[in-house]
């Protein structure tokens, strides 16, 4: 298999006299990565987010206990490191104190309970993992505006403009990304019918997402396990983390469960109450745990990873001038949203006649 995503098209000279004006629809790590190569490049990026505030996928739950806050990373766990350019990232970002190695003991749990461990090397945003994303949105010349949910743009001549959900005028801009999740990116692609039918294409898998505080410190001998569906307790769960195991958390005996795929597919309506009781009960099957939680909730991220990626790196329609990215575009994985939000912003570069600090080629580990 090739292990080069698509390159982009040759820049285009002369570089426009004035700089040309971007909106991103989407502040998560693909997003951000976009915004951040493209402003680095010379544009004027707009970043919009529905959310009231960093995290996204990547989100860290905050939530004030007897003794003190207690933090669930109940969104994506960590980040692997293949391509390159991310590397530079997370080594900035970990130099300044954002990031750092989870060096924990992480296992598989199979059949009949099995344990193997699964070394690798992993990071974390410090102190939660919405540090990483927050850390991006700080660095950019203009701050996203949160909590603003954003209509399908509209095409204005050569252009797009932009509206909130009450109507309310957002702008008009040269170029559009869309950094959202598969099947809100197809609703925001409306004006670009086959880039839209494209993101459409790319079927992502729903996660319940429970978080629990135990009482006293639970004795597992590993600290995070992927549960295998045939494990004690995997016909639920897929994964299990401590999150005091991750540097900077606090020290409370906080866990964060992720209901399996196809368990959460499958359940998608339930109740979150329902949801966090199903996963407390097939973590207790797993590991034996009793006693009455000190916390217990749950959270549905209806989409949560890539079920079947395109494997295209991005989508751009040049001669619009309108894009997508996302994990969606490129793999299962965290690091994907970076990588396919970087791949977006050298086509866009290109097509927009920038050249100046633009990103490193990006490259698809296979």
């Amino acid at each position: 298999m090739d292990s080069t995503l698509p390159p982009p098209p040759p820049a285009r000279p002369p570089a426009p006299a004035q700089a040309p004006t971007v909106a991103v629809i989407g502040a998560g790590l693909a997003g951000l990565a976009c915004a951040s190569a493209l402003a680095a490049a010379g544009a004027a990026v707009s970043v919009f987010d529905k959310g009231r505030g960093p995290g996204g996928r990547l989100s860290t739950r905050r939530v004030d206990g007897p003794d003190g806050p207690w933090r669930f990373d109940h969104g994506g766990q960590y980040l692997s490191v293949r391509d390159t350019g991310f590397r530079a990232v997370v080594d900035r970002l970990a130099a300044a104190g954002a990031m750092a190695r989870w060096d924990a003991r992480i296992v598989k749990i199979g059949a009949g309970g099995t344990v193997t461990d699964s070394p690798a090397e992993r990071f974390v945003g410090t102190p939660g993992m919405n540090a990483l994303v927050k850390a991006l949105a700080d660095a950019l010349p203009a701050p996203p505006r949160w909590s603003l949910r954003v209509l399908p743009p509209e095409r204005d001549g050569d252009g797009w403009r932009l509206r909130d959900e009450a109507g309310a005028p957002l702008g008009r801009f040269d170029a559009v990304t869309i950094a959202a999740p598969a099947p809100q990116a197809a609703d925001l692609l409306a004006a670009a019918p086959d880039l839209a039918a494209r993101a459409a294409g790319a079927r992502m898998a729903a996660c319940w997402a429970g978080m629990v505080v135990f009482e006293r410190p639970l004795e597992t001998g590993w600290d995070a396990a992927f549960v295998a569906p045939e494990a004690p307790g995997g016909d639920v769960l897929g994964w299990a983390a401590r999150d005091a195991s991750k540097p900077g958390r606090p020290a409370a005996e906080a866990w964060v469960l992720h209901g399996s795929p196809a368990w959460s597919d499958a359940e998608v309506e339930l109740a979150p109450e329902d949801a966090a009781a199903r996963l407390l009960a097939a973590f207790r099957t797993l590991t034996g745990a009793d006693g009455a939680p000190r916390y217990l909730a749950a959270h549905r991220w209806r989409y949560a990873l890539p079920a079947a990626p395109l494997e295209v790196g991005s989508l751009w329609d040049a001669p619009a001038r309108i894009g997508a990215c996302g994990d969606w575009c490129v793999a299962a994985r965290a690091e994907a949203a970076f990588v396919s939000g970087e791949h977006l912003a050298r086509r866009m570069i290109a097509e927009l006649g920038l050249s100046r600090s633009a990103p490193a080629p990006v490259s698809r580990a296979p």
